[in-house]
């Protein structure tokens, strides 16, 4: 290599431009204070697009992946800022598993040049549900009020709401299974150690409202609730469970979130207990 050639090398390692060897400076800065700050964790990264049936803690289809990020609390206690190192970045809709509580990705700052910069909330509810195939799912998602998204009309003047008994949002990230809720699908949520359940049904998928790209983002239901049918499972928190599956005896099948796994070699099984063992 000539003089002339390590000097260009050289002067790469820096920038080539000044503001090329500003951002570098400041890059190189955060990456080796970053982890003295009280806001450098390391959280576990789980990618939702391949979510596959029965996820659970043991046997998890989908991509974890562990990372060094900064976590930074906001006046709200159920949402935080997360931001990644330089050169890494964070998905639209990922799941975070930090603190032994999964949060979902809500927003993040496209402007990634720097870092990537999102705001995170916290789950509340696993939810379960049973596709036209007759598979079961489950995803962490984010329960509220739905009673913000009634919607009124003026008539004489007269402001007239039109509501239902009980109204409930779910957030839930945007993939290939969450995809195919629509209006009409039936759901049970309600707190998870009550054996008689709340049955909902959507009447507002919002599909479009916090999705960018086409891979990136979160849906929201609003469900509205409906009375239980013969055939939902309030032991194993299943809508429409009966419609698929024959009436076994599902007391012995343990529901308990963490100790839910999978026999891959046994995932036709008839009764559904490849996916719910």
């Amino acid at each position: 290599m000539s003089a002339w050639d390590s000097y260009i090398a050289r002067s790469k390692v820096r920038g080539t431009t000044r503001r090329e060897s500003t951002k570098m400076r400041e890059q190189s800065y955060l990456t080796r204070h970053l982890p003295d700050s009280l806001s450098y964790h390391t959280a576990e990264i789980i990618d939702s697009r391949q979510l596959m049936p029965g996820i659970d803690r043991e046997y998890c289809p989908c991509e974890i992946s562990e990372q060094n990020v900064a976590i930074i609390n906001s006046d709200n206690i159920d949402i935080k800022t997360i931001i990644s190192l330089p050169g890494e970045t964070l998905r639209h809709g990922d799941i975070v598993h930090w603190m032994n509580q999964y949060w979902i990705i809500i927003e993040k700052d496209y402007n990634t040049e720097m870092y990537t910069k999102c705001k995170m909330r916290q789950c509340n509810y696993l939810l379960r549900w049973i596709d036209k195939n007759g598979n079961m799912f489950e995803q962490w998602c984010i329960v509220e009020d739905g009673t913000k998204y009634l919607t009124g009309e003026y008539e004489d003047k007269n402001y007239i709401v039109t509501r239902g008994d009980s109204r409930i949002a779910i957030t839930v990230p945007r993939n290939q299974h969450t995809a195919l809720i629509n209006r009409e699908t039936r759901l049970l949520v309600d707190e998870p150690n009550e054996n008689h359940m709340l049955a909902y049904t959507v009447s507002k998928p919002l599909k479009v409202g916090s999705v960018y790209g086409t891979e990136d983002g979160v849906y929201q239901f609003v469900m509205q609730e409906v009375v239980m049918t013969d055939n939902d499972n309030a032991s194993l928190r299943v809508a429409d469970y009966y419609k698929y599956y024959d009436r076994i005896d599902t007391e012995n099948i343990n529901t308990n979130t963490e100790d839910i796994t999978i026999d891959p070699e046994h995932n036709d099984d008839e009764h559904g207990r490849a996916v719910w063992l």
